[in-house]
């Protein structure tokens, strides 16, 4: 039991708030680290592999930092906020940018959504049930960026979200390490900006996210993850840039029905039981009315103050 209570608390060690795995009352967990994406192709109605895909100019480039803090509340009960800061620039403002007017690819930068999130643990792998399952909820706060909305270099399309999610995991004994594995999936409810043929823009949103992680030792861990984001409702980008109302209205992009699926690998350095360095990677899969070339690149460092495990 005590080999197992070890491997938990590392598991979710690596990014504040990761998997169904909740931190003890009273203790915190923070993490801080910056990203680069950058994507030069835009994925119409028909998805990121058919032949219409369209270039946008020389691409566009995203620099970001990233605040995590989580919170133990009491036991089995966490809570989590993250902010983010962006800056969204294109290299060239070429004919596409032209043609999509309303400076569309003016360079942006500030907060981008800030979110918060209660975390409950259902089920304990600690106490024999056979995987760890939590639910909760979440809040974004993405108001602020309202006012650049209409670029594709914008923050958000400028809502405010509320949604609930589950996840479920379970983790265990690998050589002299360790390994973990989880899933999540939820949806979210965007307070509209207005009302279009559509319905309400933007509409509501489906996400998933897994991830697998596996270490020989105990001071590294390795593996793949993904996540997935789906709005059902909404007009194609035909639809959009075909329609001079569409077109030039500040709400087009939240208009948009998108589908996007990113895979990749996750590596976790351990200096100690407190700090831990993290790097990832993710590119596109699949990707419908959404940039279909993504490519981001993280790296952080995630610390848990308070005394060693051991």
């Amino acid at each position: 039991m005590m080999l197992l209570a070890l491997l938990v608390s590392l598991v979710p060690s690596a990014l504040a708030g990761a998997g169904p795995w909740v931190i003890s009352s009273g203790d915190t967990s923070f993490y801080g680290g910056a990203e680069m994406q950058r994507f030069t192709k835009l994925a119409l109605s028909n998805g990121s592999r058919a032949d219409d895909v369209v270039d946008v100019d020389d691409g566009l480039e995203t620099f970001g930092l990233k605040a995590v803090a989580s919170y133990g509340l009491r036991d089995r009960f966490e809570i989590e906020a993250l902010v983010p800061w962006y800056r969204v620039d294109a290299n060239t403002k070429g004919p596409v940018c032209a043609a999509l007017s309303l400076n569309a690819c003016r360079t942006t930068q500030g907060i981008g959504v800030v979110s918060a999130r209660v975390k409950g643990l259902v089920l304990d792998e600690l106490v024999g049930r056979p995987v760890s399952l939590a639910v909760g909820t979440e809040a974004r706060f993405g108001q602020h960026t309202a006012p650049d909305r209409e670029r594709i270099t914008n923050l958000s399309e400028g809502t405010n979200d509320l949604g609930g999610f589950v996840s479920v995991g379970r983790s265990g004994g690998l050589a002299q390490g360790f390994w973990s594995a989880w899933a999540e999936a939820g949806g979210r409810y965007r307070f509209p900006n207005t009302e279009l043929g559509v319905g309400a823009v933007p509409g509501a949103e489906v996400f998933g996210d897994v991830e697998v992680l596996a270490g020989a030792q105990r001071w590294w861990s390795l593996g793949p993850s993904a996540t997935f984001l789906h709005r059902p409702t909404g007009y194609d980008v035909e639809d959009i840039l075909g329609s001079a109302a569409l077109a030039t209205n500040v709400d087009r992009w939240g208009a948009l029905s998108i589908t996007s699926l990113r895979v990749g690998g996750k590596l976790i350095v351990r200096s100690s039981e407190r700090i831990d360095l993290v790097a990832g990677v993710l590119t596109t899969a699949w990707a419908v009315n959404n940039p279909s070339d993504v490519t981001t690149v993280s790296l952080g460092v995630s610390i848990h103050p308070g005394p060693e495990a051991l």
